[in-house]
């Protein structure tokens, strides 16, 4: 897989790397590339590189819409909202390898649908983004990386923890289209199968967040009963793998019961 728009990105981003937790497939693509053993991963998923903040980002020297101009982005308005919505797209909107979308945690009623979190950078605030900042893992690129000799980048990057990237995926379920949440199932699939080596570290991470965030917990928990007992839908998240690399649905039921039930234990 080509990962020119992430390097750009990262770079272009730099200094404010730690004031944003990198969230959504590119959180589960550093997951399994930097934390877990090396297996064979999906080649091809998004381009979309979604940027968790709070509603103030301090201006580290120079502002974020300056450094992504510097670097090639092209700000692209989306929406009928005065500010627009701002995403930020390489190297151009025609072929763009890499779009940076800036979200923040959505505040009182929710009606408020664009934010500016420094001076002509925009923000969507969207529900249930909170767990995203608790706790966030840092992932360090370096020389030791297994990215080392794909990204030039060399920094520290946030992502939600493990548990807590999960735990959203499920709160927000509801509100995705039926393709959405199929593929942010299978992020959860993916992270708890026992062959990719993180559904320990997933569970003790959803364990540790069940503290502050219970009855989140108690809901994907539920959710995940629900769906995993759904052969149509497992086979949908099969079937997000090419044919030669699908699981069978039983395998999937199998894993995911597995886990659960070592979970529920343990809770």
């Amino acid at each position: 897989m080509k990962l020119d728009g992430l390097d750009r990105a990262l770079q272009a981003l730099g200094p404010y790397l730690g004031d944003l937790v990198v969230c959504g497939a590119w959180a589960w693509y550093l997951y399994r590339r930097c934390l877990g053993p090396n297996r064979w991963i999906l080649g091809e998923f998004t381009r979309d590189l979604d940027c968790v903040g709070r509603e103030r980002l301090p201006v580290r020297e120079v502002a974020v819409v300056d450094r992504l101009e510097e670097a090639g982005f092209v700000w692209v308005p989306r929406g009928d909202l005065t500010p627009p919505v701002a995403h930020f797209v390489w190297p151009d909107v025609d072929r763009a390898e890499v779009e940076i979308e800036f979200l923040v945690p959505a505040r009182g009623d929710g009606s408020l649908r664009v934010v500016e979190i420094q001076q002509s950078l925009t923000a969507q605030p969207l529900r249930d983004l909170d767990i995203l900042l608790d706790e966030p893992l840092p992932i360090t690129i370096d020389d030791h990386s297994p990215l080392a000799s794909e990204l030039d980048f060399r920094g520290t990057v946030f992502v939600p923890s493990l548990g807590r990237f999960v735990v959203q995926k499920a709160l927000i379920h509801s509100r995705r289209n039926p393709q959405d949440q199929v593929k942010d199932f299978f992020y959860i699939f993916d992270l708890v199968d026992a062959e990719n080596g993180l559904a320990d570290a997933v569970l003790a991470d959803v364990l540790s967040a069940k503290t502050r965030w219970g009855n989140e917990v108690d809901e994907f928990v539920a959710l995940v009963e629900r769906r995993a007992q759904e052969p149509r839908f497992l086979q949908a998240l099969s079937e997000q793998l090419p044919p030669e690399r699908r699981p069978s649905v039983a395998y999937i039921e199998r894993e995911i019961a597995g886990w659960l039930a070592r979970l529920n234990e343990s809770r």
